[in-house]
């Protein structure tokens, strides 16, 4: 007979471990209304925490998006970077601009795709480590401010909540892909397995970065009884997915591959050390969360060794077998992926975002501890205190709405945009060093990229022809340097307005007499 301390263990598996125990082994009608109302709030207060504050001011990245879907949709062509970018969120956006053409709507949409990631990561929890847990790891993925896209005074990261960057709306398909393997694992069909691959060829087409993460739970077939079949479909699926992206890269720039080879080498940055992922982890997935990351890896190493060390077992069925394999693939998906990511040169903290599945769920299980606490008012003390401390932990959201619900600004390479459209004309280029992106968006003038500092950026400014327009930021890429001043200096420009960030010149060709 099992020892007591086993049948306690047991008791966790039984009220969280479990898909369907939340409410027990019969849901009732309300029950089911509760779920409901759980999903919809998490959606929709999702939502509004990444919504609140959409502007018009983005970075390089995010206006790169915004037109390439332009010349998805509007077969625009004075610049394009689909020859080394994911398309899916350029052809979302592309979709959206045939209704409505703004950058605002564009926020608004990112914010929908976000808000997805901690549903269907409540749906991938039921199935993997329980109702508790993913009701837990859900609601963290909702609001830690990380997530939302609120850092701390000094942490340097990009946006993540209404972003138009690839990383979130990724980890949203890489949750979906996620939440249908899990589905297909239950009811194991051929069918189920392959639109789970086609789940995961939309994650990799929302962002290259994606291939590693998809590469781990292309593993979660293999604990299907049928594991070579489920493999196969599943791969099947992935590769119809991509199919009809790299028969179009393959058309438009020579390879299959082309795309993917031409993205890997645009990846840049200074190097950061190897542990910088676990220095910025607690600000990433909070501190609550790394310590229900210890707690559930401290329960479960206890709970193999009483399985292991006094031969007793816990595993009664076979749906506990498939849930324990499970618990086993997330945590090698967060060993595997934190080694990957912790050797790549450059890094920066959205590129952990695709490991905060296994990081949460498993957070969550810790957390979920308290359900298996002896008595009831131990149990409701247990869930007070993780309900304190998930509160303390999104405090930080407060300053998000101390903000516009939406910023009404316009920067000046709009303003700079529009004079130019009106009053530059149409066989003109423009020239720079920054942000060309921006400008390839608001006007429908060709765009020439210069070289980005020193003296390679002057020799680049000398081949402007008359007549062309040069932009130039007051902040040079280089502090050392002022870009402003040499083109002042050269003789070869003509000043046409001036804004606070830049000034606009025109060519004149040849430098005047004297002038160096």
């Amino acid at each position: 007979m099992p020892s007591a301390d086993i049948r306690n263990r047991r008791s966790f598996l039984d009220v969280s471990g479990t898909p369907g125990s939340f409410f027990g082994a019969d849901r009732t009608a309300e029950a089911t209304w509760f779920v409901a109302i759980f999903i919809f709030a998490l959606f929709a207060a999702g939502f509004l925490v990444r919504v609140w504050g959409i502007s018009k001011f983005h970075y390089w990245d995010e206006w790169v998006y915004l037109q390439d879907a332009q010349v998805i949709c509007c077969g625009k062509i004075n610049y394009s970077e689909l020859d080394f970018r994911p398309p899916l969120l350029s052809v979302i956006f592309a979709g959206v601009f045939l209704f409505w053409r703004s950058v605002y709507v564009a926020c608004i949409t990112t914010a929908i795709l976000n808000a997805l990631a901690p549903v269907f990561l409540y749906f991938a929890g039921t199935k993997s480590v329980g109702r508790i847990p993913a009701a837990i790891a859900s609601v963290l993925l909702a609001f830690a401010p990380f997530f939302v896209g609120v850092f701390p005074d000094g942490f340097a990261s990009d946006d993540t909540g209404n972003s138009l960057l690839t990383d979130s709306p990724s980890l949203t398909m890489l949750i979906l892909g996620l939440w249908l393997l899990l589905r297909a694992l239950e009811r194991p069909t051929a069918l189920r397995f392959f639109c789970a691959g086609i789940s995961l060829a939309l994650c990799i087409l929302m962002r290259f970065g994606a291939i590693p993460s998809v590469a781990m739970l292309l593993l979660l077939p293999l604990i299907s009884p049928s594991r070579w079949k489920a493999l196969l479909a599943s791969v099947g699926g992935v590769a119809a997915g991509l199919a009809p992206y790299l028969l179009w890269s393959r058309l438009n720039f020579g390879g299959f591959l082309s795309t993917l080879r031409s993205a890997w080498s645009h990846v840049e940055g200074p190097v950061e050390p190897r542990t910088y992922f676990l220095h910025n982890a607690a600000t990433v997935f909070t501190p609550v969360a790394i310590a229900g990351l210890l707690l559930c890896l401290v329960y479960q190493l206890s709970l193999l060794r009483e399985r292991f060390v006094r031969g007793s077992g816990v595993l009664r069925s076979v749906t506990d077998s498939r849930q324990s394999a499970i618990r086993v693939f997330l945590w090698l998906w967060l060993a595997a992926g934190l080694l990957f990511f912790s050797l790549m040169p450059h890094k920066e903290p959205r590129y952990i975002l695709p490991l905060a599945p296994p990081v949460l769920l498993l957070a969550g299980s810790g957390l979920a501890l308290f359900a298996a606490l002896p008595s009831r008012a131990l149990r409701v003390t247990g869930a007070m205190c993780v309900a304190a401390a998930l509160l303390l932990v999104f405090l930080p959201l407060r300053e998000r709405f101390r903000t516009p619900f939406i910023n009404l600004g316009i920067s000046d390479e709009e303003l700079a945009s529009r004079l130019l459209q009106s009053s530059v004309p149409a066989g003109a280029s423009l020239w720079m060093s920054f942000n060309y992106p921006v400008f390839a968006f608001y006007t429908n003038l060709p765009i020439q990229e210069l070289s980005d500092v020193g003296p390679a950026l002057y020799e680049d400014m000398k081949k402007v022809p008359p007549g062309d327009v040069l932009i130039v930021y007051r902040e040079a890429e280089n502090p050392s340097q002022s870009d402003i001043a040499w083109v002042d200096a050269s003789g070869r420009f003509k000043r046409i307005v001036e804004y606070p960030s830049l000034v606009i010149y025109c060519s004149v060709g040849s430098p005047k007499q004297g002038a160096r």
